[in-house]
């Protein structure tokens, strides 16, 4: 289909685009038994277990296995009364899902779920970044409210500045700080699911921290690299694939079908927390948005780090497992909950373009009925919307940004256009608040979202100069900005719910900018920079200043008591198929560049693990 594509303020005409979607991975199925004692079949709890024990599900997931000649090695208990399979390694998402259609027929079954391995939404940025406040890198919080010199060069951390006549896509945070000074703010937690955390100066400095004690999800030894499994410790020891992987490893990073990229580490996880809450005012480093706010008792510790990914993206299990915990339910072999749970999620992973919704089949069929466990805990998820193949967005986000009661945000260029590789959003708020456009040529003078990261190419460099600010780009970077003004706003007024909180957020967004490119065509595929529209970015610009003020101002809620379980739709028995659409799901541009919401950020409110090691089965065998 021949379009018109347009490149920074220019406009150009695209030759027939026939994007080929990045291959799809999956570690096994998570697979539901019918339970002997008869429930509601439209209702079940996050912390259900199956009435005949863990004995007898072993035997019963065995049997029908056999029946339906399917294979697996190890099995372990998850939440809703499920249990994950597989076989030690993981597979394309077409052999995965031919296991499941078979299992899916066999009366003992109730339901079964391809637990698909998704990708982070960021991309690969070659731009050395820019310096702002002074030669290390200081963009402290006074010096982004005026209170301090010019920067020495370069435009910083263009993202948290206040907007112009050329950075419209700006969230304007400073005008929110002014705000907030002075005032009582309550205390707030966020959790950011993602590859894990390291001790950055800007973190941990000074016997303070701005971290909570966050969890490990991740428990395939070889894509951990960390040497265990699940456990306590979040930090991040790297997600890279290299050559070595792949010719040592091919079952887990070179299968045919659905290869894992070579790529340096990431620290993505790192970037992202960086975002939040790096400290202010230390001379060092950069500046996070929520250098005002503080954790429970009053403490500078608000951030909950809980690690999903590892090397070649996150299991969709994991993630579920982790919003759960992250959130304070719990669930079948779920391990000690945190002693202050998140109101704010960030999730910046993603995959597949599939519908999220009842009878959808697929990944819906989990995500929805956590999601509404969440929502009635009063627990806001906020997702990045992905990044579309050949650098160019796709027609729709990814899941879960499609799932009702999220949050979904895309990305802009720091003049408020649609990035060039952010997917589209609808009925929901578009966030501008960074200053990458395009990881390939960082065009129109967007310098990317500046943040922390490290200079380990593997393994992290746990050294004073290994711990560096770095320029990121991709939707992935979006999410935060978004999870920053709902924090604001909780701070403000800790009452408020879930949907007040999209709601206010998508009532005070400023309007898009109206010329210089033309509109964006909702429905299309592969569109670059546009002109956003509310049917294809969102309801507009993030605007931090006018959200938390609405949020001061919001009517008193009285806090509702926390919610187990909710009403959902049992999982369709009919077995969903892969989307020959591109990165529009995946919000990846390539299976290299592991997907990312960036810099100017736009979003959509779309109204929408593991158990402890032990009683694990050849938990080490996996890789």
């Amino acid at each position: 289909m021949a379009m018109l594509v347009l490149g920074g303020s220019d406009m150009a005409v695209a030759a027939e685009v026939s994007p080929v979607p990045p291959p799809r991975m999956a570690l096994g199925l998570i697979v539901k038994l019918k339970d002997t004692k008869p429930q509601s079949v439209v209702r079940l709890k996050a912390s259900a277990v199956p009435s005949d024990g863990a004995p007898r599900q072993r035997q019963r997931i065995a049997d029908a296995a056999r029946r339906k000649r399917v294979s697996y090695l190890v099995q372990r208990p998850t939440a809703f009364a499920a249990n994950v399979i597989h076989a030690g390694h993981a597979t394309s998402w077409d052999d995965a899902n031919a296991q499941a259609q078979r299992l899916r027929a066999d009366p003992d079954v109730e339901w079964v779920v391809v637990n698909e391995i998704v990708r982070k939404h960021s991309l690969t940025v070659t731009d050395p970044g820019y310096v702002a406040g002074d030669a290390t890198g200081n963009t402290s919080l006074a010096y982004l409210m005026g209170n301090q010199a010019a920067p020495v060069s370069g435009p910083g951390q263009v993202w948290l500045k206040s907007p112009t006549s050329s950075t419209q896509g700006v969230a304007d945070f400073p005008a929110a700080w002014t705000y907030l000074q002075g005032r009582t703010l309550a205390p707030v937690v966020v959790a950011v699911l993602d590859t894990g955390i390291l001790p950055h100066p800007d973190l941990i400095s000074s016997g303070s921290s701005r971290l909570l004690p966050g969890y490990d999800f991740v428990d395939r030894v070889l894509t951990s690299t960390d040497g265990g499994g699940v456990d306590g410790d979040p930090t991040d020891t790297g997600d890279w694939v290299n050559q070595t992987d792949k010719t040592q490893h091919p079952e887990v990073f070179d299968i045919p079908a659905s290869p894992c990229a070579l790529e340096d580490s990431t620290w993505h996880g790192l970037a992202i927390s960086g975002m939040l809450v790096a400290k202010t005012n230390n001379g060092i480093y950069g500046a996070g948005m929520l250098a005002q706010l503080s954790g429970p008792n009053g403490g500078p510790e608000m951030l909950l780090p809980v690690r999903v990914g590892g090397k070649c993206g996150a299991e969709v299990s994991s993630i579920i497992e982790g919003m759960l915990w992250a959130a304070g339910v719990s669930y079948q072999g779920a391990p000690p909950l945190p002693a202050h749970p998140a109101k704010v999620i960030n999730l910046s992973f993603g995959a597949s373009d599939q519908a999220c919704t009842a009878g959808a089949g697929g990944a819906a069929s989990i995500y929805i009925p956590t999601i509404a466990t969440l929502k009635n805990n009063g627990v806001l998820v906020v997702a990045a919307a992905g990044n579309g193949l050949n650098n160019r967005g796709e027609a729709v986000p990814s899941m879960p940004a499609n799932c009702a009661d999220v949050l979904a945000v895309t990305g802009l260029n720091q003049k408020g256009y649609k990035a060039n590789y952010a997917n589209m959003i609808s009925d929901g708020v578009a966030v501008a608040s960074g200053d990458v456009d395009d990881a390939t040529y960082l065009n129109d003078g967007d310098a990317g979202i500046y943040t922390l990261s490290n200079s380990g190419l593997t393994s992290p460099d746990l050294t004073s100069s290994g711990y560096i600010m770095a320029a990121k780009a991709g939707t992935s970077f979006a999410a935060p900005q978004a999870v920053g003004v709902a924090a604001m706003m909780l701070a403000v007024n800790p009452n408020l719910t879930v949907q007040q909180l999209i709601a206010g957020i998508k009532l005070n967004a400023r309007p898009f900018p109206s010329t210089g490119l033309a509109a964006c065509v909702a429905g299309n595929n592969a569109q670059g920079n546009c002109n956003c529209t509310t049917a294809t970015c969102g309801n507009g610009i993030l605007n931090a200043y006018d959200a938390v003020v609405w949020a001061a101002n919001a009517p008193l809620v009285a806090a509702a008591a926390p919610i187990a379980s909710v009403s959902y739709f049992t999982p369709s028995r009919v077995s969903a198929t892969q989307s020959s659409g591109g990165g529009g799901g995946g919000g990846s541009l390539d299976w290299s560049e592991l997907f990312g919401l960036a810099s100017l950020t736009a979003l959509a409110a779309v109204f929408m693990r593991r158990p402890p090691a032990q009683g694990r089965q050849a938990a080490k065998l996996l890789p």
